[in-house]
């Protein structure tokens, strides 16, 4: 599958969905043709200008191409328009991305592995021609109770994740407040040993004062 193939295909669907739906597509690369895209880091620092100034993003004449591209990473989600998005928002619906590395919220990828286990148990040649045939004839024969079973067990897993969203809050906050403390520590005790090891604030000296 590539881009090309991906928004013909979707075209194709378009009409068979129901008012506002909500499309729900995982992070491969021909989801996420962008329609503007950014400087990458490779680019020339002209192209970064250019970028910045024509969305009115302040910068200084004497910045950095460093600095420069620190500045596009901060400010691209704003204006990242994706092909797929562009053309499912002209016929009234959204697209929902999955978190990349998350296939246990993917029912699709669920599904693909009861086909492939089917068709890995059949292929008994393993010859391309075989494998499209298995493929689609065991495709069709996923049944809605199967599907149902998958989408079911992705709800239980993000209402998982959702329920122990707040523990991670607090984790990532004693992360950062021990690191913070750690810090305050190693501040003093440099300061204690650079105390000691000073000849005029150590303990011999300060005793023959």
């Amino acid at each position: 599958m590539n881009h090309a193939n991906y928004m013909k295909w979707l075209q194709e669907l378009i009409p068979n969905f129901e008012s506002k739906s909500v499309i729900v597509v995982h992070n491969v690369s021909y989801h996420n043709v962008q329609l503007n895209e950014h400087p990458t880091s490779n680019a020339r620092k002209g192209e970064m200008l250019l970028w910045l100034d024509k969305h009115g993003i302040q910068h200084s004449s004497d910045t950095t191409k460093a600095e420069l591209y620190h500045l596009i990473n901060m400010h691209k989600p704003q204006y990242e328009t994706f092909a797929i998005d562009r053309l499912l928002a002209d016929h009234g619906h959204t697209v929902l991305r999955l978190p990349p590395y998350h296939p246990d919220l993917n029912p699709i990828g669920k599904i693909w592995g009861i086909v492939k286990t089917r068709i890995a148990a059949k292929n008994v040649t393993f010859k391309l021609q075989l494998v499209q045939q298995l493929a689609e004839q065991n495709i069709v024969t996923v049944t809605m109770e199967e599907w149902a079973a998958v989408c079911r067990n992705a709800r239980a897993v993000e209402e998982e994740y959702m329920s122990r969203e707040h523990e991670m809050n607090s984790a990532m906050e004693r992360i950062t407040i021990n690191a913070d403390d750690k810090d305050d520590d190693d501040n003093d005790n440099m300061s204690e040993s650079t105390n000691a090891s000073d000849p005029i604030n150590s303990p011999a000296t300060l005793l023959h004062r």
